[in-house]
């Protein structure tokens, strides 16, 4: 296969549908059912646990890491100017990922039946040979490629590094569990699996694309470049430092120093990339896509410097330094991070660059305005009720898992009408006919004032 013909594939498409069938079988909608099971009378047994921990589990890999994936396939070889020669190795890494999931959702979800320990071990195999294949896959382009140095392209090879990495971290857990019969992952390894995913995995990829593509688009002042590149070094130390000191067992004043290191640099890198101050200058482009799409990036790097100071504060109340965050209850924090800064970005940034990809249209931008809203409401509800117990929390965190399982429905519906025909036939419909507008601009004589003086 050729360059040009592996350019003109569009091969995150399989992965952008499945992410979004995964997110609304096993991930939004578990999530919402684990919130609403306690005002069924339902109280928060092993099941509940279970059914959280394959959850979470679902939503970094299938969620947001096969979005992520599709993306990073499609932009990666176009950062390094290089390319891809086979998509056998991309179609392959997502459904081992896919048949990891769901027989580690399987597998945890009947944790009770002798069948459980083969399905969850299994499923750990599965996940990390797709990773690998996935890592390896986007190391043969970033190998064969001259321009490895920019701030954009240092964030992808991080990207790789630890989606390789969180890959093999999920295979030493569910192997334990298996080996162990244990229904859940071990804590304290677990917590290690999360935050490599989420910061090393899926930030990094998004860091990378937004340096490059999302900066562009909103016109941003120029990066810190300085400021980034500590940013980069204390994701990598906070990352290492929590890897080790969990899986070594070393005291809690180590991960809560890792925590730290990694929060640290995250937050440092919205301050590197300035997404928060106004554009350098008006935006003045033939609009493609979604036109508030500049809202919901903003809105997410809000989320994650949100996210970023809260789990600070937790890790220094865990040190025994402070005592300022109260006990959770539905993983507040933890959904700052993935709902309001990982799904409200992968929102705000699909519905700007598949209209890009695909050249089409966004036939119902209405719906992404009510998704936008939906998903910032499911936040804003676990955070304000997810640290105590009471009547009105309990209904308050059912709400928020039903309106968040909305918002997600919502998107998939625009999501999958902008990679239709229709949608490309309207947007070439729209083109021409601003085209001709320009042309006629052009042709038609401006009448000047004669100066008889």
């Amino acid at each position: 296969m050729t360059s040009e013909d592996w350019s003109t594939q569009r091969l995150y498409r399989p992965f952008i549908r499945a992410s979004l069938i995964v997110a609304i079988t096993l991930g939004f909608s578990t999530g919402a059912a684990i919130l609403i099971m306690p005002l069924l009378g339902i109280e928060r047994s092993l099941t509940w646990v279970t059914h959280s921990q394959s959850h979470g589990i679902a939503q970094l890999f299938g969620w947001a890491g096969l979005f992520v994936m599709g993306f990073a396939y499609h932009v990666v070889p176009r950062f390094f100017r290089s390319s891809i020669r086979y998509p056998l190795p991309q179609k392959l890494s997502m459904w081992l990922v896919i048949a990891g999931l769901l027989f580690r959702f399987t597998g945890q979800s009947l944790y009770k039946m002798s069948l459980a320990d083969p399905l969850v071990a299994i499923g750990g195999v599965l996940l990390f040979a797709g990773m690998l294949v996935f890592g390896w896959t986007l190391y043969g382009v970033i190998r064969l490629s001259t321009s490895q140095s920019g701030s954009a392209e240092i964030w992808m090879i991080s990207g790789v590094f630890w989606s390789v990495i969180a890959g093999a971290l999920h295979l030493v857990i569910t192997l334990r569990m298996a080996v162990d019969s244990a229904p859940l992952g071990y804590a304290p390894w677990n917590e290690a699996l999360i935050y490599t995913c989420l910061f090393g995995f899926i930030a990094s990829f998004i860091f990378g694309v937004s340096a490059r593509a999302i900066r562009g688009f909103l016109l941003l002042q120029p990066m810190h470049e300085r400021t980034n590149r500590i940013s980069l070094l204390l994701v990598q130390l906070g990352l290492l430092t929590l890897i080790v000191g969990r899986f070594a067992n070393l005291d809690q004043g180590v991960a809560s120093t890792a925590l730290i290191l990694a929060s640290s640099g995250a937050g440092m890198f919205v301050y590197a990339l300035r997404v928060l101050e106004p554009s350098s200058g008006p935006i003045r482009r033939f609009a493609v896509g979604y036109a508030r799409y500049g809202w919901l990036v903003r809105t997410a790097y809000g989320w994650l410097v949100v996210g970023c100071v809260m789990l600070i504060l937790t890790a220094l109340d865990n040190s025994g330094m402070t005592d300022l965050i109260p006990v959770e209850v539905s993983l507040p924090i933890m959904h700052v991070f993935t709902l309001g800064f990982v799904t409200t970005l992968i929102f705000g940034a699909a519905s700007r660059f598949i209209p890009i990809f695909e050249g089409t249209d966004i036939r119902h931008p209405r719906l992404m305005d009510v998704a936008y809203v939906f998903i910032t409401i499911s936040v804003v509800l676990r955070v304000g009720f997810g640290f105590t117990v009471s009547e009105i929390g309990e209904h308050a965190l059912g709400a928020s898992g039903g309106i968040g399982f909305i918002g997600i429905i919502l998107f998939a519906i625009v999501v999958f009408q902008a990679m239709t025909q229709s949608a490309r036939d309207a947007y070439a419909a729209r083109a021409a006919a601003f085209g001709q507008v320009k042309f006629e601009a052009t042709k038609t004589p401006r009448s000047t004032e004669l100066n008889l003086m």
